[in-house]
């Protein structure tokens, strides 16, 4: 996995998503212990044969512990809501900019975060390899009934968006299939295992291009940018939430200054949580998958406009300038979708405009 790393990013037109809640139906965090007690009961079993009993003991030990730590970050994160948003501080809450809000609601998940490192509940899965991992689970609905595999849902039309906007680093464009746009592609996640991101998304889109393209392989690299687990089971935080998300898109954004690109090029990152507000923002064009009410509610408290998508024409969307209302405004808008089919359709305006 790539971190950080912006140097295969070289086309003027770049998507950045999130994972977990815009790729994926559901948070794939808690299927990170069962995953880990999985490639763990293979790696013991290469070694000597195991009984059922041992395995489901350790399963069943990791998922109490995940549960107590779930419950924890709940609790944390109920309080600090109370704190920020109850009525009797909401004056003196106006005070605080609206990233001082976000850092605050992060606190909850870093704190839980070290008690995941400490508990070893992930343990092993930092060695699990994407292929390895990639036989643990089963992407949306490929699997039979009564299989043992994890299920990773992705969100409808997901897989086939991303895999027709990507662009090949050697790709002639000239040359590209009239049917795929010429995007470069990269996630940005506080999902701490990147090989389950590949596993689950990238390995699938990049299979669904060589299907429409009907080629063996193709040349395109998709970089991940998340926080990371290692064997012991500590997670390693890369991206520890809202600002450090923010952050990825200010330097991808430095970068490309850098490399005294042309300033026609354009950022379009998408989310669907209070974690993606920053970076959201910070984009060109910032696009909100599903309704989230935590990022409504802060969105609203500073001035921040949501405006469905499929309204953009009579908003003043301009496909150059994105998410601002004309050149001089301060206001940002944030364009909010419910499903993939609309970002394909305002991906394919944009690469028509932008060719």
């Amino acid at each position: 996995m790539l971190y950080f790393s912006y140097i295969i990013l070289s086309c003027h037109l770049r998507l950045v998503v999130d994972f977990d809640g815009t790729c994926t139906e559901h948070d794939t965090t808690p299927l990170l212990p069962r995953l880990a007690a999985s490639f763990a009961t293979r790696q013991r079993s290469s070694i000597a044969p195991e009984s059922e009993d041992i395995h489901k003991q350790d399963l069943e030990r990791r998922l109490l512990q995940f549960k107590q730590l779930e419950d924890e970050y709940m609790r944390l994160l109920g309080d600090t809501k109370t704190t920020l948003f109850s009525n009797d501080t909401e004056e003196g809450e106006k005070e605080k900019s609206m990233h001082e809000v976000l850092h605050a609601l992060d606190n909850p998940s870093t704190i839980v975060t070290k008690m995941v490192s400490e508990s070893r509940v992930l343990e092993g899965l930092g060695h699990a390899s994407s292929d390895e991992l990639g036989d643990l689970i089963a992407v949306d609905h490929d699997i039979d009934v009564g299989d043992n595999k994890v299920v990773v849902r992705l969100r409808q039309g997901c897989d086939h968006t991303l895999a027709r906007i990507l662009l090949d680093n050697d790709e002639d464009k000239s040359k590209r299939d009239a049917s795929c746009l010429g995007w470069s592609l990269a996630v940005l996640s506080i999902n701490w295992c990147p090989n389950l991101i590949d596993a689950a998304l990238i390995q699938p889109v990049l299979k669904k291009r060589r299907s429409i393209l009907q080629i063996d392989a193709c040349e395109t690299e998709i970089p991940v940018w998340s926080n990371q687990v290692d064997g012991d089971g500590v997670v390693l935080l890369h991206v520890p939430g809202a600002l450090a998300k923010r952050d990825r898109i200010v330097e991808l954004r430095q970068h490309i200054q850098q490399r005294n690109e042309s300033p026609e090029s354009l950022i379009v990152y998408v989310g669907d949580s209070s974690t993606d507000l920053a970076a959201l923002l910070e984009a060109d064009i910032g696009i909100i998958m599903g309704q989230s009410k935590s990022t409504s509610v802060i969105a609203e408290r500073w001035g921040v406009k949501i405006i469905p998508l499929d309204q953009r024409n009579q908003h003043g969307f301009d496909r150059r300038l994105g998410g601002f209302i004309n050149k001089k405004s301060e206001k940002k808008i944030l364009w909010q979708v419910d499903n993939w089919h609309e970002i394909d359709t305002l991906l394919i305006e944009l690469d028509e405009h932008w060719s």
